[in-house]
């Protein structure tokens, strides 16, 4: 029987802090398991080995953004298609600042808003993995062009007349709020958040597959 007043509490406070430690855990590993059984719900019929090329393309594709910040994809043409689309639907507001900014928020919106209609209404995670990573290429773009806000060195593109130094969305937007010395700054924050995208994508969708795998169906009842 332990004596020693200040040992014995100490003895409690680490049997009650064990104690916390064990039901934190217990509480995670069921969180885990409820996720996995709510995605194995989502994925049932879908077969992981159709989509394993396209995950592997997309990690093929990340490779090249850590060490360039303009390294283009495959997905930088529709990005600006959708950028430029934001531009002209704003237009008819009347409203330059929303205008100018309408190009950012088309370009980031609509791989959002896919990925939310593919995982609630078409009850794909996988493909809605796929947007996130495409607006992950997205915002690597707009970095590079906040980036480029004093300097204006980056070729301008638009459908709607002449470009001029008035033009450039971000000088724009940075002079607006009084920010335009931070464009460096505000371009690696969103390479950060880029990459934080493009990663979790991936990681997420090589689980999503094991997921798949692990409750893949017999191959009669395989569906794509």
């Amino acid at each position: 029987m332990e004596t020693n007043p200040f040992r014995a509490a100490r003895a409690r406070q680490d049997e009650a802090a064990r104690a916390r430690r064990e039901e934190a855990g217990g509480q995670t590993v069921a969180a885990l398991g409820g996720v996995t059984g709510w995605l194995a719900r989502r994925v049932e019929h879908q077969v992981w080995y159709y989509r394993l090329p396209l995950l592997l393309l997309l990690a093929w594709m990340y490779q090249g953004y850590p060490g360039d910040p303009l390294h283009t994809s495959m997905f930088d043409g529709v990005s600006l298609g959708f950028h430029e689309m934001g531009h002209a639907v704003f237009m008819y507001t009347g409203n330059r600042l929303l205008t100018v900014a309408g190009g950012t928020l088309f370009e980031l919106g609509i791989p959002l808003v896919a990925a939310l209609y593919l995982l609630i209404k078409q009850r794909d995670p996988f493909g809605a993995l796929v947007c996130l990573f495409w607006m992950g290429t997205a915002m690597w773009g707009i970095a590079a062009y906040a980036g480029d806000a004093r300097a204006q060195a980056l070729p301008l593109v638009s459908p709607f007349g002449p470009v001029d130094s008035d033009s450039h969305d971000w000088t724009y937007l940075l002079m607006r709020f009084g920010r335009l010395s931070k464009d460096a700054e505000i371009a690696r924050s969103f390479r950060t958040v880029a990459q934080l995208l493009m990663v979790g994508s991936l990681v997420a969708g090589t689980w999503v597959l094991w997921v798949m795998a692990r409750h893949e169906d017999p191959p009669a009842n395989h569906h794509r």
